[in-house]
């Protein structure tokens, strides 16, 4: 199949004008006056690479962690969004119940359709109970290296990024052993002063989970883990789009800081995500939809209703490169998986994990592993 005429997002993160052809579920070809027997011509649109959300907990009525929970709902919907691949992320799940729902994703991960599930982001259970935000305080306990070492062990090899409060006792030893293991370590749910978040990020920690949001407040006398994390090269930030979590300036502010390369988008997503609901109970605890963001009773946020493809948008709308966008959306996100030497950037011998946008910046096409999953038209 050829795709031809539209502006391309090219290995170089640059906007290109020419034709893509895709065959055997890769990206064959990248270039001009391509020809084949099967052509999709997309004139005045963009291909970038799909999408990516490291950071999402559920959609359309469906949260990840329910028992028997289709997982294809979510999966197929974030497809018509222009996610190719999800990590899908646990919260308030007792420590030996998490090892159920990585059973269930790594089973699911076989026969899923839409976007594919690319590993799993453990939101917990060591954090900090001043920080728990949303997350059930029953769930929370302090780590060591025999637990991480079993959450890894269950984790079935799709075990790929854990948030971590890197003050909490024993968290320095288990950020170490994860980061051995080749598990992206993510400093969230947090109440580190500046220098245990640098402890953190010394012993291997290299994220830092939905930056500002259920973190110690940053201080000029006392910069905390935001000093850390907005400072330090080696940390990439999560950064929540929907212009709720984070003010319009506050996504400036990061990205002027830390930079395209340091940063991945993500949709922090739950149950009411495409889907037309007011309100939903999660582990005996009542959360409240309304005006595109999920609260508790108290007012505390709760994840978001938006999705990656608002949040790219925004940025977009924003002015943001369109070449810095995917690199925020696609590319980075593969890195922290460790998959970007087979999806996230549109290169040659690449997974053909594509999203074709138009003018608009909304989803015409979807393409995940060079196959259709959604068409808008």
């Amino acid at each position: 199949m050829i795709l031809t005429n539209a502006v391309i997002i090219d290995h170089e993160f640059k906007e290109r004008r020419c034709d893509l052809s895709v065959l055997d579920e890769r990206i064959a070809k990248i270039g001009e006056g391509l020809i084949g027997d099967e052509v999709l011509d997309l004139s005045g649109m963009y291909i970038l690479p799909g999408f990516i959300d490291t950071h999402i907990h559920g959609a359309c009525g469906t949260r990840i962690g329910e028992k028997d929970a289709d997982l294809n709902k979510i999966t197929c919907f974030e497809a018509t969004q222009g996610v190719t691949g999800i990590a899908i992320t646990t919260g308030s799940s007792e420590y030996e119940g998490l090892f159920d729902d990585f059973e269930y994703a790594f089973k699911f991960s076989k026969q899923t359709h839409g976007a594919k599930i690319l590993g799993i982001h453990a939101e917990g259970p060591f954090l900090n109970q001043k920080r728990k935000g949303a997350i059930s305080p029953k769930v929370i306990i302090e780590p060591d290296v025999e637990k991480m070492e079993k959450l890894i062990e269950h984790g079935h090899g799709l075990l790929k990024i854990i948030s971590i409060a890197p003050e909490v006792p024993g968290a320095l030893e288990a950020i170490a052993f994860a980061s051995s293991k080749g598990v992206a370590v993510s400093m969230g749910h947090t109440d580190a002063t500046y220098d245990e978040a640098m402890a953190g990020i010394q012993s291997g920690a290299t994220e830092a989970t939905h930056t500002f949001n259920a973190m110690r407040p940053y201080n000029h006398r006392d910069p905390g883990v935001l000093g850390a994390v907005l400072l330090s090269d080696e940390v990439t930030c999560e950064m929540i789009c929907d212009y709720v979590h984070l003010h319009p300036a506050t996504c400036k502010l990061i990205y002027q800081l830390k930079g395209a390369d340091h940063i991945r988008i993500i949709s922090d997503s739950g149950h009411a995500a495409g889907a037309n609901i007011s309100q939903f109970e999660v582990n005996g605890m009542m959360r409240y939809v309304k005006d595109g963001v999920i609260r508790l009773a108290d007012g505390t946020i709760a994840g978001s209703a938006k999705t990656m493809l608002d949040g790219v948008k925004n940025m977009l709308n924003a002015g943001i490169p369109m070449g810095d966008v995917a690199k925020m959306a696609s590319y980075n996100p593969a890195k922290t998986l460790k998959l970007d030497h087979i999806t996230g950037s549109i290169v040659e011998g690449k997974c053909a994990d594509l999203v074709v946008l138009d003018r608009n910046y909304d989803v015409v096409y979807t393409f995940v592993n060079g196959k259709c999953v959604y068409r808008a038209r």
